[in-house]
Formats: structure tokens, sequence, C-alpha cells
């Protein structure tokens, strides 16, 4: 064979092969039509297709389609615009059959509908299907989705992987999107569909993380009449708190909490979502016991049972260390619940040794309640600085405006430690016992204030006040009283019983009743707590315990200021006029006319 014929057949060859390889652009009748008839009978989806078709043999035959339309029946799910890449398998396309191994769909616009993708019979779907060949691989990137029915939920930049090589192995999906300006990742999941359709039981994984939180699940899922899933999973977020503000998603209390973990073995149907035994790690705390979630109700219902060795509740009641500005003032701010009732909770609750700020409760068993609008907790029985405590607390928002309410009982409580624990000075020991109500409404927490009414009482017993003894300074009293204003600090003065009554109305609390007696003194009360100003305007009188009723005291002390700036100070009128020295300087009782001086009449 000559140079020439083998160089002919080369040129012939490179021409073939280059035509092979080259994409022909085809009108949109023929190519595009068998498609449509594959995506029909195979996938169960219309395809339409607006814009060139293009088709090449080498390397590998593939077909690309442009402004391209994917609808699934129903309107559930549509995919509009885009492009439309896909690899052919050999042995169909020798037979003159278009059969796709392998979809490619950029840039485009899925729209779908929840509502429309829950009446899919699924499993008819699948079953359909299921022995059919496949495509292997579907890839979708650059693309949108828009939800018609879900509030929030729109994704864009998304890129997905879809593998299914064989019906024996399972289906396997990756990818990532973009949900509110935050990358939202699919690691992985995987399900058999071949065991779906055949209404049979499929194992299953999924692996999901958004910024600052993760879920993982496996387990076992069941289609059928009753959809279900079983298995184990695991909920994490670094910050409730970021997570809803940035999710949106409606949580109780879920603007208060920071890190957070749920793990254990759980249970799901269309009604519920239970974990029967569950782990909770809530900061540092360790919950154990059952959870639950309802969706068969107007809104989320989460339930639970849960007890902790230690539990720190502070983080709940901080809202309550806002209701006094910088200054010391009742906040005039208004009071904000939406973060903490965006569902229905109904929690029980047990610690060993629980915290609420500053105070320390024991074999704690407690309850929270939340619904719209509303919180309640209450404490049924905890042990408190060697007593026990009860109480209930609601709060309840309508109209702008808040009704609080809290009550409680006491008993046995040691008042020094308790006093140490808030904060105070330790200037009466003995152990307490009493009660408390308390009511308010406003805007704010100083209309709370300004209109509440409640009252209290407490008992205290075989204690003593420290920084004073009384009985010495009586003793100084009827020695030199002019000299007890400046001697009287210092010492302790054991008492037997100590009462007070406080009765409270539209922020003023009147003390009804108050009274002291130890072994030989004996004090009473007299005056009002402001609680709009913090303020105190109280009087103490003492006397000797033997002192005849309706004496005046033979000592009295004023007790004013702040709450946290309390001033106590012996009435020096009331020394002086004591002091027979001073006495002629104040002005002698005039005697009513027609009655005889007492003085001449004793004479």
């Amino acid at each position: 064979m000559s140079r020439r014929v083998v160089f002919l057949i080369a040129l012939i060859s490179l021409a073939v092969l280059g035509t092979a390889a080259a994409p022909w652009t085809l009108p949109g009748g023929g190519l595009s039509a068998e498609l449509r008839e594959h995506v029909r009978e195979r996938y169960g989806l219309d395809l339409t297709v607006r814009g060139r078709s293009t088709f090449a043999v080498l390397p590998i035959p593939r077909v690309k389609f442009e402004n391209v339309a994917l609808e699934f029946p129903d309107g559930a799910l549509e995919a509009e615009g885009g492009t439309l890449r896909g690899e052919l398998r050999i042995l169909p396309l020798l037979f003159g059959r278009i059969e796709l191994s392998d979809f490619d769909l950029t840039e485009t616009r899925i729209t779908a509908s929840v509502r429309k993708l829950q009446a899919v019979k699924w499993t008819e779907v699948f079953k359909d299907r299921s022995t059919e060949t496949h495509a292997r691989r579907l890839v979708v990137t650059k693309s949108s989705v828009r939800w018609t029915d879900l509030k929030d939920a729109n994704v864009d930049g998304l890129s997905a992987i879809v593998r299914w090589v064989d019906p024996s192995q399972p289906l396997t999906v990756s990818g990532s999107a973009r949900w509110r300006d935050e990358l939202v990742s699919l690691e992985q999941a995987s399900i058999f569909p071949d065991l779906l359709a055949s209404n049979k039981i499929s194992p299953f994984s999924l692996t999901l993380s958004a910024p600052g939180g993760r879920l993982t699940a496996e387990g076992e899922a069941h289609l059928g009449d009753g959809p279900r899933v079983t298995g184990e999973s695991t909920i994490k977020t670094t910050s409730v708190r970021n997570f809803t503000r940035w999710s949106g998603m409606d949580l109780p209390f879920g603007s208060l909490l920071q890190a957070l973990s749920i793990s254990g073995d759980f249970s799901m149907d269309r009604r519920r979502l239970s974990w029967p035994a569950v782990a909770i790690t809530l900061g540092s705390d360790k919950l154990e016991g059952t959870l639950g979630v309802r969706f068969d109700t107007e809104r989320p219902v989460i339930t639970g049972t849960l007890a902790a060795d230690t539990l720190n509740l502070s983080d709940l009641f901080a809202p309550f260390n806002q209701t006094r500005t910088s200054s010391g003032a009742w906040s005039e701010e208004a009071i904000d619940m939406a973060g903490a009732t965006g569902a229905d909770l109904d929690f029980r609750l047990s610690a060993t040794t629980a915290t609420l700020g500053r105070l320390s409760l024991d074999d704690m068993a407690a309850s929270v309640l939340v619904q719209p609008g509303r919180i309640e907790a209450s404490i049924g029985r905890a042990d408190f600085y060697d007593g026990t405590l009860k109480g209930r607390l609601s709060l309840a928002a309508q109209n702008g405006l808040v009704d609080f309410k809290s009550q409680g009982t006491f008993s046995g409580v040691k008042i020094a430690p308790f006093l140490a624990a808030v904060g105070e000075p330790r200037w009466i020991t003995g152990r307490a016992q009493g009660q408390f109500s308390f009511d308010g409404h406003g805007r704010n927490p100083a209309d709370v204030i300004r209109q509440a009414a409640g009252r209290s009482s407490i008992e205290l017993t075989d204690g003593e006040l420290v920084g004073i003894n009384l009985e010495d300074a009586l003793r100084r009293v009827d020695k030199r009283p002019l000299l007890a204003s400046l001697n009287w600090k210092g010492g302790r003065t054991p008492f037997g019983k100590a009462e007070a009554q406080v009765v409270m109305q539209d922020g003023v609390g009147e003390i009804v009743e108050g009274r002291l007696k130890g072994a030989a003194v004996q004090a009473h009360l007299r005056g009002q707590v402001l609680l709009v100003d913090r303020t105190l305007q109280v009087t103490a009188g003492i006397a000797s315990v033997d002192a005849p009723a309706g004496q005046s005291p033979s000592l009295a002390f004023d007790v004013n200021g702040d709450w946290d700036n309390v001033e106590i100070s012996p009435q020096v009128r009331s020394l002086i006029e004591r002091s027979g020295a001073a006495k002629p300087l104040f002005p002698t009782p005039r005697v009513p006319a027609g009655e005889q001086d007492p003085q001449a009449t004793a004479q």
C-alpha cells in the first residue's frame, strides 16, 4: 500500500473521529421527543425542551438540552430553566433507544410543595420502577429551591449528588445549599428504595450540619399506610439562642438557652417524635428521661420527664435580672414573652441540686408549662437552706399587658445562709417559715410594681439579731440616755420568736403586724415597704419584756433608706426626752381647758 493511500485513510479516520467527537446541534423534534418518552416512562417526569439540543458520540455518547422544564405529577415538584446534560447507555443506543446513565442539571429553578409531596404515594412510585434500569447519578448544581407552602424555607446555591448504582445498593445523597445566607450541608443520606417499594423496612442514615448545629441519625424506615422511622439520633447545637435567631425556628425559651445536645433511641411517625430513653446535655448539666414532640396539634408540643444530678436554671431566670436599669430603677421597657413562648412545652424536672441565680435548691421536683403567651412554673417541693420550699409562678400576656402571679410557702429555712446567698449581710439568724403571694400587671416591670398587690408573712424562731444588743441598749438608755445614741452598735440580741405580716396594695406594703420577743426585750415594728422606690420607712420600738402593754417604748429606731443601703439609727428626740437634764429644752404640753394639771391633782 502506497504512502498516499495510507495518508488518505488516516485523514478519513481523523475526520470521522472529529465528527464523532464534535457536538451536533439537532432540530428540536426527534432527539428531544425520544428523551421525553424515556424520562416519562422511566422516572414519571414530564420533560419540555425549549432551547437547543446537542448530541455527541465521543468520548462518551452524551446529550445536552438547554432551557428545559421537568415536572413531577400534580405539580408537586417542578424544575424550570437551566441546562440538562446526560450520558447515554451505549447498548440501548446501538438498538436505536435513548437511555440516560447520568443526569446533570445546572442553573435551574426548582419549585416544590410540601403538601403535594406528602400526598404522593411513594410506595407505588418506587414499586412501579424498582425493576427498571435507572440513571446511576443525578447532579444538580447552581440551582435554587422555592417552596409554595413553606415560609422562609427557600434555598439558593444548591449543589447535590444523588447516586444509585444498583437496586441492591442504597441510594445516597450529599450536597449543600445556602439557607438564610448560611451554608447548610447534607454530608450524607442513604436509603434502599427497592425495599421501601416492596413495603419492607429499609435501613437509612442521615448526617446534616448547619451553623452551630449538627444532626446525625441512623436506623430503619418503613412507608406503607403509616410511615414510621426508628433508630438512634444525636442533635447538637453550640447555642440554642443563636440557632433560633438564624433559623427562625420557634422553641420554648429558645432565646435563653446556650449549648444543647439530645441523644438516644427515637421513633417518629406522622403524629409524634419520641425518645423513650434520652440523654440531654444542657450547658454542663446532664439530664436523662423521656422526651417527645407532638405534631397533631395546632402548635408543636414538646413534652418530657427529665432528671439530673445538677441543674443550672439561671439562664431561664435571666430576664428577671433585666427588670431593673443600671441606675437601680424599675425598667420601663415593654415585657416581651414571644421569644420564650414560641412552641408549647410540658416538662417535669427533678434534680438533686438545682441553681436559680444565686439560690440553691436540693431534691427539687418542678414542672414547666408553656402555652401561647403564657408561662407557668411550679416547684412541688424542694429542700431550701435546711428547710423546704413550695412555689408557683405564672406570666400571661394579652393585648400588650402581662399578668404576673406568684405564691409560695417555706418552712424551716435557715435565714442567715439564705441572706448570704442573695448577697445580703447576715444581720439575723434563726429558722423561718411563712408564705407569700404577689400579683401585678402592666406593660413593663415598672407598671407591674406600681399596681402590685399581695400579702406575705414570716415567722422566725430561736434566732439572733446580729450587730446590736438591745438588752444592753436598754440599760444604757436608763442610765445615760444621751450616750445611748452613740454606743448602740455591736453585740447580739437573742430572741425566741420574731414575726411580721405585710399587706401590699398599689406597690406599697404596709406592716400590719411586726414583733420580736426575747428573754429580756421585745420589739414592735410599724411602717411601710415602698416597692416603687425600693425604700423602707419603718420604726422599731424597743422595750423590756415585762413592760406593761400600751406603754411607750423605752427606745426607738428608724429603719430608712433604699433596699441596697438601709440605715438604722436611734430616734434622738426620744433619748433627749428621757434625759432629765435636757427635758426643760422641750415645751411643756398644754393642759386642755377645764382640766386640772396632773401634778396639782397629785398634790
